[in-house]
């Protein structure tokens, strides 16, 4: 299954897409991948083709990834022979026999190659992995017994044995233009310690190794993904983490899934009735952003109270502060919009297209990135050709003139690159500007109540109907984005719940540090941050096989706190804007804090 001609093409668009799309790809791992193959990638999948773009695009050593493909897609000759000159590999899933099912991975294997699989079996709009197909493993240990040979296939054949690397994609946000991404690769997992019971003639021990193997490759995915139980939480855990690191840059990357799994487990504890609370109030605060169309990066420039002490009353911002806060960001856009102007106008197309793309899928969130690409990119197919054509009517008379319109075009490219960012975050905060001062000037009669908003704004669509055969967590709640809403009319709720989610937020944690209360955590940050790890019992293990039960972890509220804070959580008085809630070995009072909340 040889790579022709199309597939370093293919590789280097869809390298060219993602990064204009995301702001920052970042990369850690790279260590653990071996230097030779033949190697499984088994990478967790949320975004459609976009998983397997940033796949190829970072993967160590520059290996070249096979993928599969169902082989019905094969039967038309074209699109099968693109196909298969990319490198794709058909799969019949119609067989029961694994030897044929898997024949095309293990010729490829055999040559030291490798492939990228997506063990889900499909992408998805979930807040978390979905349970893991046993396709994977099945592979991996087939490929163990065709390197032994049978009568079937031949006898013994020559190729080493394949490692398994857990690959995990987590995004910022992943339908988000100029958004961010970290990519972890983990360690190999070795098909050694399962082959001996795999190729037992036992009826049915190789079916329950491979459930074993598919549960390993599963904890090592999830260590390196974000995953909450429901959107709820999910989007708690998101304005949390918005809230106490305001500059998006803050955080770095490579702390990016402990920090936001940690805010998903604190979210995930039930004993604690704050933070159930809290949790309410921080998911009103999404709905409230998400309908109004004010993204919370965009009111940093309306300063937190230097004290979110819940005893003292604290009011919203006068009409005056939006005012001078337009002022501001229209000077800046004016400063910065002329040396975009050109930039601008040549992918104003591009942009359209990307965001009617986006909202022809406005509920399947994982599908809006890969919308807004293609469309995007098939646009952009036709904009930078005309521009090489236009540059090269106006330079054709010199010797160079191929070169020279060749050239500008890609350093109209590159200028767009640079400049993207700081006048992409202009023109959101100057929109928000816009949005608030309205929503501020006009008489509190045009605002809509709050309860009759919250009621009309469901996250999720009816219960989905129960797929027979398939356990409850392979039918969960289906995502609904909340309708969007005038600006105007939910402004003073946006800035009032923002100041009632900070000072809550910042309550709460207080409270966990200084009372240094037990939280759920995920079982590896327990592990890693000096926590406890409750073990499942062998009998609910057997009993709940079906849904591969993992230990469940505990960690105490004053090393979760300290953990914020020292990833940059803005938990501190030392840090301009901090929260009340100083914690520098200083005694703070939180008198009447549960009577404000």
């Amino acid at each position: 299954m040889p790579f022709g001609a199309s597939h370093k093409p293919l590789v280097f668009l869809a390298h060219s897409a993602i990064a204009s799309f995301f702001r920052r790809i970042e990369v850690y791992g790279s260590d653990n991948v071996p230097q030779e193959g033949p190697i499984i990638f088994a990478c967790s999948h949320a975004n459609m083709a976009v998983d397997p773009s940033v796949l190829s695009s970072t993967v160590p050593h520059g290996y070249s990834l096979h993928y599969w493909v169902k082989d019905s897609l094969f039967k038309n000759p074209a699109l099968g022979a693109l196909l298969l000159n990319a490198g794709n590999i058909p799969v019949d899933r119609k067989t029961k026999n694994n030897q044929k099912l898997f024949r095309g991975t293990f010729e490829v294997l055999a040559l030291g190659e490798c492939i990228g699989v997506f063990p889900e079996g499909t992408s998805h709009t979930e807040p978390h992995l979905i349970p893991l197909k046993d396709g994977t493993s099945w592979a991996a240990l087939e490929y163990v017994r065709y390197l032994l040979g049978t009568e079937e296939n031949g006898g013994p054949k020559p190729g080493k044995k394949a490692v398994i690397v857990p690959v995990g994609i987590a995004y910022s946000d992943k339908s988000h233009y100029r958004s961010k991404v970290v990519v972890h690769y983990g360690r190999p997992i070795e098909t050694v310690a399962y082959e001996e019971e795999f190729l037992s003639p036992e009826e049915g021990i190789a079916k329950n190794v491979v459930k074993r193997l598919t549960r390993t490759i599963e904890i090592e995915l999830r260590k390196m993904t974000v995953n909450a139980p429901d959107w709820e939480t999910a989007f708690a855990a998101q304005m949390a983490r918005e809230l106490l690191w305001e500059d998006e840059d803050a955080l770095a990357l490579t702390d990016f899934v402990d920090v936001s799994q940690t805010l998903v487990d604190l979210f995930t504890t039930t004993s604690n009735d704050r933070i159930t609370k809290l949790k309410a109030l921080l998911t009103t605060y999404h709905r409230l952003l998400t309908s109004s169309r004010i993204p919370n990066s965009a009111l940093t420039d309306i300063p937190l109270p230097q004290t979110l002490d819940p005893s003292l009353k604290i009011s919203l911002p006068s009409r005056f502060s939006p005012l001078w806060l337009l002022v501001k960001d229209s000077l800046v856009a004016a400063v910065q919009l002329p040396f975009f102007v050109v930039p601008l106008l040549t992918h104003l197309p591009v942009y359209i297209v990307g965001v009617l793309g986006a909202r022809l899928v406005e509920d399947e969130l994982e599908t809006q990135a890969q919308m807004k690409i293609a469309f995007g990119l098939i646009l952009s197919f036709l904009t930078y050709p005309v521009l090489f054509f236009t540059f090269w009517a106006m330079f054709r008379q010199f010797t160079l003139g191929v070169a020279l319109a060749a050239g500008l075009v890609w350093l109209l490219g590159r200028y767009h690159s640079a400049l993207i960012d700081p006048n992409y975050n202009a023109m959101k905060r100057l929109v928000a500007a816009w949005r608030i001062l309205i929503g501020l000037w006009l008489p509190q009669q045009f605002d809509m109540p709050l309860p009759s908003f919250i009621a009309s704004s469901s996250l999720f669509a009816p219960d989905p109907p129960k797929v027979a055969g398939l356990p409850p967590q392979a039918t969960p709640e289906k995502y609904k984005r909340p309708k969007r809403l005038p600006s105007r009319v939910l402004v003073r709720h946006v800035l009032r719940i923002r100041l009632e989610a900070a000072r809550e937020l910042a309550d709460v944690l207080l409270q966990l540090e200084q009372t240094d209360g037990e939280l759920y955590s995920s079982p590896w940050l327990a592990e890693s941050y000096g926590g406890e790890v409750l073990n499942i019992s062998k009998e609910d293990e057997e009993r709940l096989e079906w849904e591969r039960p993992l230990p469940v972890g505990r960690r105490g509220g004053k090393e979760v706190v300290g953990f914020l804070r020292t990833k940059g959580g803005r938990l501190g008085l030392g840090h301009v804007g901090g929260h009340w809630a100083a914690s520098d070995g200083e005694e703070t009072d939180v008198k009447g804090s549960d009577e404000a909340s």
